[in-house]
């Protein structure tokens, strides 16, 4: 069975996706929004190198905030 047609509309739907969720934002400045998060993400590992559960690392968000 040939199931490149599927391959094709996965590849539609998560494209339609992106373009509804981007909220009318550009490229940059969804990658500067997603730059802040990646440094806040880099903060938390090395406040806290051995990690945790995921309620605690949200705890620790909640803290920083």
């Amino acid at each position: 069975m040939d199931f490149g047609w599927l391959l094709y509309a996965v590849l539609a739907a998560l494209l339609a996706l992106f373009w509804k969720h981007r909220g009318g934002k550009s490229l940059d400045a969804l990658l500067e929004r997603d730059m802040a998060l990646h440094h806040e993400v880099h903060r938390m590992i090395k406040k806290h190198p051995a990690g945790g559960t995921w309620r605690r690392t949200l705890a620790w968000m909640r803290e920083d905030a």
